[in-house]
């Protein structure tokens, strides 16, 4: 490790598409700090998840290393959210995070989420010195309670459900002015060189923007189309109308504007500190795009694995156009802890692939061709030229599709085995030792 060890804060921010960013084309003015943070520092413009939900990238993320494909039976829970969680808890055991590595290197750790994926209950808060669980705070505030003894109120009802979420933050929704004190109190005990990582949830469903944040939207407009919405982005149903769509797309947006206003004062309140600062999304959004809403669908267009992905560590400014997976995170932060330093150009040799949690969905891309399974039926597009995925081109590329569908295979084999070594050292030794 160098002997000026840099402070180093990490952000994650859930559910933002690549093209709701001005550094990556938007012109509509949502990012501002984090455009300036990227012609600053290094922005990844094909930067790719390496999945589609929180569950499918974070792990990767934050070890390096994709989870392990197949079904979540052979995990321990009663309930498919218990077994999932159950296998994220495997994976983080299994391979050392960004968190512990730290702490290895003698930094002082720090990490926030509000996000049950990412929680103490999936072993996310391994490596932390202080862990913010605020996905575990308890639902059980005075506004509930009294609103569960009020004669007629049924708080199971779903627009009960979302105005109590609104006013307590809770299930999925917690703003980022909820929990920004805690943050202040922690950074001012952490002493340097510090590892500090939050995770915000403003840009997830069901899109709830304080009223500082709204320019487009209005306190009804936001409230109606989260209502009319829910069904369709839970998942629970297909199609929604467009004005309900682009209702809620304007409550998205100020969302993204919610983030971003976060980014400027936690730089701004860190600036004496000079922290190298890292910030991503760990997937991206549909909102009709290929037909899809939310991203409970888990396919792998580009609406929901092209992400934003920046480096501002005051030293290297630069463009990367190659692909580049979200995987890289780890040695990206672990690189500027120990030398002060990283090369963005030795960050793209891996290929950038996306899976679903089971690996139903699968997508390979290079500069030129994305290729995509989808329940075992295979399409190829030529991004340059169709950056929209309208166009399948599988049929004139067969040996691509061939020689994609085959390194694929190769990758899956490796994780597997890998995983299977992993499983019998750990058997073998008796011990929580890992890779």
């Amino acid at each position: 490790m160098s002997d000026t060890a840099r402070n180093v804060v990490l952000v994650s921010i859930d559910s933002l598409r690549a093209d709701h960013c001005g550094f990556l084309g938007d012109d509509r003015g949502l990012t501002p700090t984090m455009d300036h943070l990227a012609s600053t520092g290094t922005s990844f413009e094909a930067a790719v998840a390496p999945g589609p939900q929180t569950f499918s990238s974070m792990p990767a993320a934050f070890t390096g290393h994709h989870r392990e494909l197949g079904s979540l039976d052979e995990y321990f829970g009663d309930t498919h959210w218990e077994r999932r969680l159950t296998a994220i808890d495997d994976h983080l055991g299994r391979y050392t995070s960004v968190a512990e590595q730290f702490q290895e290197l003698g930094y002082s750790t720090a990490g926030f989420s509000p996000n049950p994926w990412t929680s103490t209950a999936s072993g996310f808060d391994r490596g932390f010195d202080h862990f913010a669980d605020l996905a575990g705070e308890s639902d059980d505030s005075w506004i509930r309670r009294l609103a569960g003894g009020v004669p007629g109120v049924d708080d199971s009802n779903k627009a009960v459900e979302l105005t109590l979420n609104l006013l307590t933050g809770s299930s999925f929704f917690t703003p980022w002015e909820s929990y920004y004190g805690q943050i202040e109190a922690v950074r001012e005990q952490l002493s340097e060189p510090y590892f500090l990582w939050v995770f915000l949830l403003d840009t997830h469903y069901p899109f709830l923007p304080a009223r500082k944040h709204r320019h487009e939207q209005s306190f009804y407009g936001m409230i109606s189309s989260a209502l009319r919405s829910e069904k369709v982005m839970r998942g629970r149903a297909q199609t929604m109308s467009d004005r309900t769509c682009e209702s809620m797309q304007r409550s998205y947006r100020d969302s993204v504007r919610s983030v971003d206003s976060f980014l400027d004062r936690l730089r701004t309140d860190l600036a004496d500190d000079d922290p190298a600062m890292i910030v991503h999304s760990d997937h991206g959004e549909s909102f009709s795009d290929h037909g899809n809403y939310g991203h409970h669908h888990r396919q792998l267009y580009e609406e929901n694995v092209h992400v934003p992905y920046i480096v501002n560590d005051g030293r290297c400014e630069a463009t990367i156009t190659d692909p580049t997976s979200l995987a890289t995170i780890p040695e990206v932060a672990l690189s500027i802890a120990r030398y002060g330093r990283f090369e963005p150009g030795e960050l793209t040799d891996a290929p950038a692939i996306a899976t679903s949690e089971c690996g139903t969905n699968r997508a390979i891309r290079d500069r030129q061709f994305k290729y995509l399974e989808h329940d075992g039926e295979p399409s190829l597009f030529e991004l340059p030229l169709d950056p929209e995925e309208e166009r399948d081109v599988s049929s004139e590329y067969p040996e691509r599709c061939a020689e994609s569908r085959s390194r694929l295979d190769r990758v899956q084999r490796h994780r597997l085995e890998m995983a299977a070594v992993s499983k019998a050292a750990r058997v073998v030794a008796g011990s929580d030792r890992r890779l």
